[in-house]
């Protein structure tokens, strides 16, 4: 739960539209008898650049270029590097042909350029060439051929390595929307003249770039990142590949191909996206702390072939996989968030280095996986084809949890018997799920079968104090942080995130943690990326953006209850934003828009929904009777404990609880916790009564979200003394209703206000719109007390207004009609306001279904 002392309070977040001098940050103060160059041709580019000396500055000047070409043979210096910049950052965009060539350059910066091509050839192609960075760029190749987007590799001819490639950085672009075979970043190399030698591009970093969009699939050759190749697989790369977020990367059965060997893969958020993060070819790779999400992406396919979304898949020697995070991963075989799966070659043993090796020495430690279709699957052989065992796999204090199938199975019946050694692991299936499937029960050293104590916050399910914890040193390796960079402890919790109140140093990227516009701190490559506040209580509140640019910009919002200070501007600026109160009881969102001439930067403003309707207090209840309960713990008395820990439970089809609150209310709301509600539902319906006799329905088929164990809201409009929950059962298949807690909220009738002083009471009746859902044309029914000015607004789901009327309306039932005819079908919320002798009134809100 939120601490409810921060409501109201103003609270201050930054985001950066980072488009001022980048240079002053990347290579510190600029010298100024250092020569800048203005060009707006890509000719003239070329001469500037290559005529450059360490630390001149070539500028281009804002504008959009066709087939813009050029080709750079120059180097500056490690402290001086030639930069080769935008006039603004996304200022210049480059079409048609546009591209650029470094061919043994070197120390060289290029940096906010928009390519929006629509040739055959590589954007960004690096030559023999070092310590060239690629920074805040956007590239997008509209294209019918296979294309590799950006390339690092090694200088034609060069048979004896004299030029090879190295300390290339790839960093904060927008990498997006492939449609073709070719990859959009390639770590490439060189060969000897015989090709018996191969060598890989040494030393690279790619990170904070947004890769996105990269779809349909293709059979093969459509990675998002590919590091080396199969003939190149036993070069070490040292390439690090961290802070990226991957966003629908579709294209290949591997969004990461590492084929090549000594590569860290780190702090990487991937989202819906078809495939995994494979290491195909190579040994010795490190993969650590990343994030996986699947967010609900359904099955897809590829010819006859179903697609989902994965992990990590794992082939080779000596690898390393630790402190990963994967939920709602849907995929099996090659794609199970994590997959061991034969080989059809041993390391050593074989000639061709384009074979699967099996996976041998590998150590895959303190990971969580939750609430994936599928666990850890082990020995796939492909119909036979792969035949070749594990070797040697350590598998140690790992958590696997969820609902679906099974949590660790033995696939093609190929138990891998003592080649893999277990140590220390959660495995905690729920429902019909199965622990394992295809080999042997665990021993108690090996795995428990037990609740991990996990807790859903801030988006991830994290460990709690009670969560087992064990020596975190094995195979020689010591884990010395978790996913979140805070410190381990000798004995470590189980699973990506260990118990700490350090701060968090790495969480899942979000759209402005990565690309041209993201906060960078040079200092520190392990904390690059801020997590932006961009959340308001319900109660609202301003928060306050400081707007970094060097151009003219506006500001759009459409949503009625956001305000913004100042919608138009040049340069920076602290821009407030200020959310109204929210009257609901559901959360809601709405964006604002910060344009410049070519730039746009969305900000998502979220809001909490009430956690109580306005005017009502808890009521205490009398007494609890029931038709049942589980003695002698699970009884009825422990619904109204307020303890959330303890439970009333009752067996059967219509098992019921009645609480007495002494007298009538005007109840508005209840709030029910279900046991184990975050894993199941539970099944019931309210009824209430004045008299104890006389029931009436006031929900209906209703259950719990399966999100939470705490409290939630059930919104009811009745006058009752009674209120009775009717169970029927849960989604686990059983008859057993399980409800920890119930809390009643009727109307305040002891409130004073100074709408009662003006004659209007502190909440109103609504009588509901009729009917709901409703055809384009459908009344808001209230009561009033005397004769008032009204005001109804109409918003859409998403907080847009649609809908506005004022008028005037007669003490006692009124009626305010609503025409939708033009609104397309959907959920609509509605706010209903009165005003008397200047004093304006919330008479109340609620929610209506439109269908035409």
């Amino acid at each position: 739960m939120r601490n409810q002392s921060t409501r109201g309070a103003i609270m201050i977040f930054r985001i950066k539209l980072i488009c001022f001098f980048i240079a002053l940050i990347l290579t510190g103060t600029l010298n100024s008898a250092e020569a800048q160059v203005r060009v707006s041709d890509g000719d003239d580019l070329q001469v500037a650049v290559n005529a450059a000396q360490p630390g001149d500055v070539i500028i281009v000047e804002n504008g959009t270029y066709n087939d813009f070409e050029s080709t750079f043979e120059v180097a500056g210096s490690l402290d001086n590097p030639i930069h080769i910049k935008a006039e603004t950052i996304g200022g210049v965009i480059l079409t048609g042909e546009s591209h650029f060539v470094f061919k043994k350059a070197a120390h060289i910066i290029l940096e906010g350029f928009v390519f929006d091509a629509t040739g055959d050839d590589t954007l960004i192609k690096m030559e023999g060439s070092n310590h060239i960075r690629i920074t805040r760029n956007v590239f997008e190749l509209t294209t019918t051929e296979s294309v590799k987007w950006v390339y690092i590799g090694g200088f034609w001819n060069d048979y004896n390595f004299e030029f090879m490639s190295h300390n290339n950085r790839i960093d904060h672009n927008v990498i997006q929307n492939k449609t073709t075979p070719g990859h959009y970043i390639t770590i490439d190399g060189t060969n000897n003249e015989d090709r018996s030698e191969f060598r890989q591009s040494q030393y690279d970093r790619i990170d904070h770039n947004h890769f996105k969009n990269n779809s349909p699939r293709a059979a093969n050759e459509q990675e998002s990142i590919r590091i080396g190749w199969s003939e190149m697989s036993m070069s070490s790369g040292f390439t690090i590949v961290e802070h990226n977020l991957f966003e629908d990367c579709d294209g290949d059965p591997e969004i990461i191909s590492v084929k090549s060997s000594d590569n860290i893969i780190r702090h990487n958020t991937f989202k819906r996206s078809y495939g995994t993060l494979s290491l195909r070819h190579g040994n010795r790779n490190w993969v650590e702390g990343n994030f996986f999400f699947g967010d609900g992406k359904p099955t897809g396919m590829y010819e006859t072939s179903e697609i989902n979304t994965g992990g990590i898949r794992i082939y080779g020697t000596d690898h390393v996989i630790i402190n990963n995070y994967m939920e709602g991963l849907m995929g099996t075989r090659w794609d199970a968030p994590i997959a061991l799966t034969q080989g059809d070659a041993i390391d050593g043993e074989s000639s061709s280095l384009s074979k699967h090796f099996r996976a041998e020495r590998v150590t895959i430690a303190n990971n969580t996986l939750v609430n994936n279709t599928h666990g850890i699957e082990i020995g796939f052989d492909n119909s036979g084809k792969y035949g070749k065992g594990l070797k040697d796999i350590t598998i140690a204090n790992n958590i696997v949890t969820g609902t679906e199938n099974v949590m660790i199975t033995y696939m093609d019946g190929n138990d891998q018997g003592e080649e893999i050694t277990w140590i220390n692991n959660v495995f905690y299936p729920k429902g019909d799920a199965e622990l394992v499937s295809g080999g042997s029960a665990f021993s108690s050293d090996q795995a428990v079968e037990a609740d991990p104590k996990l807790v859903y916050s801030d988006s991830l399910w994290r460990a709690t104090s009670e969560t087992h914890a064990f020596d975190n040193t094995f195979s020689g390796l010591s884990i010395a942080t978790d996913i979140e960079g805070q410190s381990r402890s000798t004995l470590s919790m189980v699973g990506a995130d260990h118990y700490s109140t350090d701060s968090v140093l790495f969480r899942p990227l979000k759209a402005e943690d990565v690309g041209p516009f993201a906060e960078s701190n040079e200092t520190n490559s392990e904390s690059l990326f801020t997590s932006f506040i961009s959340d308001f209580e319900a109660e609202g509140g301003t928060q306050t953006i400081e707007l970094s640019a060097n151009f003219e910009w506006t500001i759009t919002n459409e949503t009625e209850w956001v305000s913004v200070n100042n919608t138009s501007g040049s340069g920076n600026a602290d821009i407030e934003i200020t959310a109204m109160q929210n009257p609901s009881l559901q959360p809601r969102s709405a964006i604002i828009t910060i344009s410049g001439e070519t730039l746009t930067r969305n900000i998502t403003i979220n809001q909490l929904g009430a956690s109580t309707i306005a005017g009502t207090v808890k009521v205490d209840v009398v007494e609890v009777t029931a038709s049942s309960e589980q003695a002698p713990e699970n009884v009825k008395e422990n619904l109204i404990d307020g303890d959330l820990g303890t439970r009333w439970s009752a067996e059967g089809d219509g098992e019921f609880a009645i609480l007495d609150l002494g007298e009538s209310y005007d109840v508005k709301l209840l709030k029910i916790a279900i046991h184990k509600g975050d894993e199941r539902y539970v099944y019931f319906d309210i009824e209430t009564s004045e008299n104890g006799t006389d029931y009436t329905v006031a929900l209906k088929d209703t259950s719990n979200s399966k999100t939470t164990e705490d409290l939630e809201n059930y919104e009811i409009d009745v006058t009752a003394r009674y209120v009775k929950v009717i169970g029927y059962g849960n989604s686990g298949g059983s008859k057993w209703t399980s409800i920890n807690e119930v809390e009643v909220y009727a109307v305040d009738t002891t409130a004073t206000s100074a709408e009662q002083k003006n004659g209007l009471p502190s909440s109103y009746k609504l009588l509901g719109n009729y009917p709901n859902p409703f055809n384009p044309g459908t009344n808001i029914q209230f009561e009033v007390p005397k004769t008032t000015n009204y005001t109804l607004t109409v918003y859409s789901i998403h907080g847009q207004k649609v809908f506005v009327k004022q008028g005037v309306v007669q003490a006692g039932n009124s009626n305010v009609y609503v025409d939708l005819s033009q609104k397309p079908s959907g959920m609509y919320v509605y706010k209903l306001t009165a005003e008397v002798n200047g004093t304006s009134s919330l008479i109340g809100t609620g929610r209506m279904t439109l269908i035409k």
